[in-house]
């Protein structure tokens, strides 16, 4: 039977990893991590519901293993097809796990009428997750909206990046922290003045969902 993905894990969780989506946890050694799956016959329906089970599963995992890297939800895969797409690939897991290794994530979100003239970067097969984001950092800076939040968090983040809003999502700002340094991060962010009522509303932390390359494309 095939696996439904939920993450990628550097390391045994602390505690039992209990049950996914319908079924329990199994923990699946790699070459360069272990693999959290649930034996599933198809792709559960994308419904808030599965959505909501599935985050909460990859938060459950992120919060008992040091580092974790988030799969996209449905993500099914034949056993053989996971090893397919991991291989070669040791290096690229093994930079995404140095970036989030003990951080969270927050998220910024703020509606806009229409897109910036920002552009979205995609990650070319040849490039590594880390110059991957590496490269997105550099071409996609964010509007004035979110530079009260930027200077005020800069010295608590280890890492950001901005998304342009798409279809029905708005812009987001994201920012990787340290795990020590969560509640700074939300005291300082609780003092930053946002009047507009467009201004950024704060989410988190979370799994580092926007930190993480697509590795099993």
């Amino acid at each position: 039977m095939a696996w439904y993905v939920f993450a990628l894990l550097d390391a045994v969780p602390s505690r039992r990893m209990g049950t996914g989506l319908s079924g329990p946890i199994t923990l699946r050694e790699m070459s360069a991590c272990y693999v959290a799956v649930e034996r599933r016959a198809d792709v559960p329906p994308i419904e808030l519901g599965a959505l909501s089970t599935h985050h909460r599963v990859v938060a459950r995992l992120w919060k008992d293993a040091p580092a974790v890297l988030p799969v996209r939800f449905g993500t099914l895969l034949e056993p053989e097809h996971v090893a397919e797409a991991l291989e070669d690939k040791d290096d690229d897991v093994t930079e995404a796990f140095n970036v989030v290794r003990g951080r969270a994530q927050f998220s910024w979100r703020a509606p806009r009428a229409r897109s910036a003239r920002s552009r979205v970067v995609r990650a070319p097969d040849e490039l590594s997750g880390t110059e991957y984001l590496r490269r997105a950092a550099r071409a996609l800076t964010p509007p004035p909206r979110f530079s009260p939040i930027r200077r005020r968090l800069e010295t608590l983040i280890a890492a950001e990046r901005y998304e342009p809003s798409r279809a029905a999502l708005p812009e987001a700002l994201y920012h990787l922290v340290d795990r020590t340094g969560i509640d700074r991060y939300l005291s300082a962010a609780s003092d930053i003045p946002l009047p507009s009522p467009l201004a950024p509303t704060l989410s988190g932390p979370f799994p580092a969902y926007a930190f993480v390359p697509e590795l099993l494309a």
